[in-house]
């Protein structure tokens, strides 16, 4: 290790230059993620979801943040919005067809659309094995939505920005292509594309970063059966999908939030005891900026197939699996 090689925090937790596509973008998690990203140098966020006037609004708020970096060169950040349907194979093949006309290329893929999905949270009150029965089997039909959205859908979308992501890498100068040796990086391919503007100590790889949640891992369902049961489930495939691309040079991480402002959470507290939450409030913007720097940047590069948990220590304090 090289001691004396300068270390720089606004080098290694930088968006720069970064095109990025971010399920789920125009509320919530989502847009958190695209307003840390915005404020830190991404060329590109393509902001994906049903309601198209959700996201121009997100479209709205982050460009007019004074947070947000002035539109002065072509190097700014430009926020796309994308009406799509995650849970259609159709809707995603045209998302994809968009953002590969546009730039040919994605950095990192963000799977954050969600659902609360049926609500089962009286099943606690219920003092007749009938009562119980009757809530456990309450909106039935909501489950496969439920997991259409929240766990389907990180496959789907997933597996269609593959051949962007893998261009990214090339764009990089790495190796593409399915490889059982280490892969190499050719610094001479980058000089290739004048466009790339890639640093020689740049050694990030494609990226796939799932939102998950703390429901993922916990055993207490406190937002739902269909809601735990299908987040649990696409953390898996998060940590899946990092050791099924190992030899295509593509990572996989899974960020598992706990209680953060959202359309979700509205009916929650914003102050916890310590026997809920030990840090005694939500999660901010900052707390979830500083993860997602981390990730996406430098900083991150050798990080792949873990689960960062971001949840002021809730699951220490409830009965949990990991």
């Amino acid at each position: 290790m090289d001691f004396h090689k300068p270390v720089n925090p606004s080098n290694l937790f930088s968006a720069e230059r970064l095109v990025v596509v971010i399920t789920g973008g125009g509320s919530g998690i989502g847009l958190a993620i695209a307003a840390a990203l915005h404020q830190n140098g991404a060329k590109r966020i393509y902001l994906l979801g049903r309601r198209r006037e959700v996201l121009d609004e997100a479209v709205k708020t982050l460009t007019s943040s004074p947070a947000a970096p002035r539109a002065t060169s072509d190097d700014v950040a430009t926020i796309v919005p994308v009406p799509c349907d995650i849970t259609s194979p159709g809707s995603i093949k045209a998302a994809v067809a968009q953002v590969e006309s546009t730039d040919g290329y994605v950095d990192v893929l963000v799977n954050s659309a969600g659902m609360i999905g049926p609500k089962h949270l009286d099943f606690y009150e219920q003092d007749s094995i009938e009562g119980l029965r009757d809530v456990m089997l309450r909106d039935w039909d909501l489950w496969e939505t439920t997991m259409a959205t929240n766990t389907s859908s990180v496959i789907g979308v997933s597996a269609a920005f593959l051949p962007l992501l893998e261009a990214a890498n090339r764009r990089r100068g790495w190796e593409t292509g399915k490889l059982t040796r280490a892969r190499t990086q050719t610094l001479s391919k980058k000089e290739e594309d004048p466009q790339a503007k890639v640093d020689g100590d740049d050694q990030r790889l494609a990226h796939i970063i799932t939102i998950a949640s703390v429901g993922s891992f916990m055993r207490k369902a406190t937002a739902g059966l269909a809601y735990n049961a299908s987040k649990a489930a696409a953390a898996h495939l998060g940590k899946m999908m990092a050791t099924m691309f190992a030899e295509w040079g593509i990572r996989s991480n899974v960020v598992a939030p706990g209680p953060y402002p959202s359309d979700m959470t509205t009916k929650m507290a914003t102050a916890f005891p310590p026997s809920e939450l030990p840090a005694g409030r939500m999660g901010s913007e900052t707390d979830l900026a500083g993860l997602i720097l981390f990730l996406v940047g430098k900083g991150g590069a050798y990080i792949n197939g873990t689960v960062q948990v971001t949840d002021g220590g809730r699951l220490g304090v409830f009965p949990s699996t990991y």
